[in-house]
């Protein structure tokens, strides 16, 4: 019977070795993104020294919300489980070309490494002040592998920066650079149900901004000179006599079709978006004003043929300076408000 027990008893004992042997060796489930945090453990957050400098910017398309960059990006580490230069990405933009690393050694015996980039950036614009708006382009670049806590990126803001002297873009000016980090959240496990469904990873980011302005005040006035233009035709209406039907109101409906034409010259140019742009602001203003004087011709046609010639001359001679007046305030009280 003591011996029964004593085999009982070193059955239990060797499970239960076994199965905590077996919990030991068990590995713990790394997220999707971090598939070298389980290599290396909590081992303590590394810096990189991140930077980057723009050389050109070969294209802006605000139509189609996208820009095209080329720049370069370097990494200054300590430690040579660190490969930087392999396990970053840019965020909302696809590569059209990435060069192979150069790889160098500093004298105080950190590693460095550049890469040079062509990308085209996705960017979705305020055009709320278009053709007086400006714009931040940014380049965003983030660690993949590891999370922010093992690896944190530090922004070399000395050296960072673009190329002003190539950056050659009609009608743009570069007014502002700056670099600086942040952490880039992702609240999603990636399907792997290992984890909790929000599971909530960051990665460190450094993002290059530039700050464009347009130059000049030409694009504003070639853009909507055709339907000022338009509303000043329609003006003229009040020097011609009412009786007089085809010019009176013909010039009014050449003031609505040169609207039209202007309006639908600009928004060929911006993409599809329910946002009210400062030219559309204006282009409302010179409608409004159109329709008003087509409203005051057909007003005094009616007094003339009722036999109240006086008052219609008064109506027009007050509309012939009161319109353009009235106009011109509101176009200056919308721009400088805007």
């Amino acid at each position: 019977m003591p011996r029964a027990l004593l085999r009982s008893t070193a059955r239990l004992g060797l499970g239960l070795v076994l199965v905590a042997a077996s919990i030991c060796a068990a590995k713990p489930t790394a997220h999707p993104r971090a598939k070298v945090d389980a290599k290396q453990g909590p081992a303590g957050v590394q810096d990189v020294q991140v930077g980057a400098y723009v050389m050109h910017i070969h294209q802006v398309n605000i139509r189609e919300n996208y820009f095209i960059a080329d720049f370069y990006v370097w990494f200054r580490w300590k430690g040579d489980e660190l490969k930087p230069y392999k396990t970053f990405t840019l965020v909302d933009a696809r590569e059209e070309s990435r060069e192979e690393p150069v790889l160098n050694s500093l004298p105080d015996g950190s590693h460095y490494a550049y890469v040079r980039i062509v990308a085209k950036v996705t960017k979705f614009w305020d055009l709320r002040q278009y053709p007086l708006d400006s714009h931040d382009l940014d380049l965003n670049i983030e660690e993949e592998a590891s999370e922010d806590h093992l690896v944190r990126y530090v922004a070399d803001e000395e050296n960072s920066g673009a190329d002003e002297s190539q950056i050659s873009m009609p009608g743009w000016k570069l007014t502002k650079t700056e670099a600086f980090t942040g952490v880039g959240v992702y609240r999603s496990n990636f399907g792997d149900i290992s984890l909790p469904k929000n599971q909530e990873t960051r990665y460190s980011r450094l993002t290059l901004r530039m700050r464009f302005t347009r130059e000049g005040d030409l694009v504003f006035l070639k853009l909507l000179f055709g339907v000022w233009v338009g509303a000043g035709i329609s003006f003229v209406a009040f020097f011609i006599p009412p009786n007089r039907i085809d010019p009176r109101f013909g010039v009014g409906v050449g003031a609505i079709f040169a609207a039209i034409a202007s309006e639908y010259i600009v928004t060929q140019s911006l993409p599809d978006t329910n946002i009210v742009t400062l030219a559309d602001k204006l282009h409302v203003l010179a409608f409004a004003f159109i329709f008003a004087s087509i409203v005051e011709s057909t007003l005094s046609l009616y007094l003339v043929e009722n036999g109240r010639q006086l008052q219609s001359k008064r109506l027009d001679r007050v509309a012939r300076w009161s319109f353009p007046i009235s106009f011109a305030l509101l176009n200056a009280v919308t721009i400088v408000l805007r």
